[in-house]
């Protein structure tokens, strides 16, 4: 038995990285690696990961790739959580995502921590990364490769903005919900990188330029963030976020990052739909 869900994790991603039929198609990210790129945060279960482009290139068929990440998942978690008792991968979206976009969920229910323990796994679309978007951390003895804290924080950013109104017009995706949880844990990255680690919020922000361009986001600045703050602000009083963190807190963190980005000539900018 596990004595935490972050151990549980743990063995989950060694086990995955151990596995030699996945090298080189996953780059893991999420809660949990935020978490050990930070020696702490906001408690999270998440283990997620996108896929990359040698993997679709190894697995051109999207029935095929499911059925891979099925047998080789299973098989591979199972070699260190003998208590995994089902695993199954869907395709997400459910239908072919117009513009390839295609991932999957991983879902792992197991008899574990004195009680049935589900999981789940997001693998999302491969994305365009620069050399130095990538690190590798260990984990039980495991080298894994990451997405590093700038990459991180430039999704966070970009992730935040794709739950706006503007964005979800822009893609006909009108059913997310403002994904206020990002704000949270921007405001982690900054106490441990303020603005006055300048390299760190360059790099940060260039790869929010080049997450952005992979998802056709915006960003005019400060007015993009902003759009209907007043919702942004109920969604996150109302997330069920530890309290360590308040929103007044997350907002001044925003904007000031936000305006460091716009002093740096790194936003506007504009990735029309094609």
């Amino acid at each position: 038995m596990h004595d935490s869900p972050s151990s549980l994790l743990d063995e989950i991603l060694a086990a995955l990285v151990a596995a030699p039929q996945l090298k080189d198609a996953l780059v893991f990210k999420g809660g949990r690696i935020l978490n050990i790129h930070l020696a702490g945060g906001r408690p999270s279960h998440d283990l997620d990961a996108n896929l990359t482009y040698k993997f679709l290139d190894d697995h051109p068929h999207r029935e095929g790739q499911r059925q891979f990440l099925e047998q080789v998942f299973t098989q591979a978690i199972r070699t260190r959580v003998p208590k995994l008792t089902t695993l199954t991968v869907k395709c997400f979206p459910l239908k072919s995502h117009p513009m390839g976009w295609d991932g999957f969920k991983v879902s792992l229910k197991i008899n574990d921590l004195g009680k049935p323990t589900t999981l789940d796994i997001d693998l999302a679309a491969p994305e365009e990364l620069l050399d130095s978007s990538v690190t590798t951390i260990n984990v039980l003895g495991q080298a894994v490769v990451v997405y590093n804290l700038e990459r991180i924080a430039g999704e966070k950013l970009r992730a935040f903005l794709s739950s706006l109104p503007t964005y979800r017009a822009k893609m006909k995706k009108l059913d997310e919900a403002i994904r206020a949880r990002d704000l949270y844990d921007l405001t982690h990255i900054y106490r441990v990188h303020g603005l006055e680690d300048v390299e760190f919020w360059l790099q940060a922000g260039e790869e929010f330029r080049v997450a952005c361009c992979s998802r056709y986001v915006d960003c005019r600045g400060w007015l993009s963030f902003q759009e209907q703050w007043a919702v942004t602000r109920q969604a996150y009083e109302s997330a069920n976020l530890p309290e360590d963190v308040s929103f007044a807190e997350a907002e001044t963190t925003l904007k000031a990052i936000v305006g460091f980005l716009e002093a740096e000539g790194v936003v506007p900018f504009e990735y029309p739909w094609p």
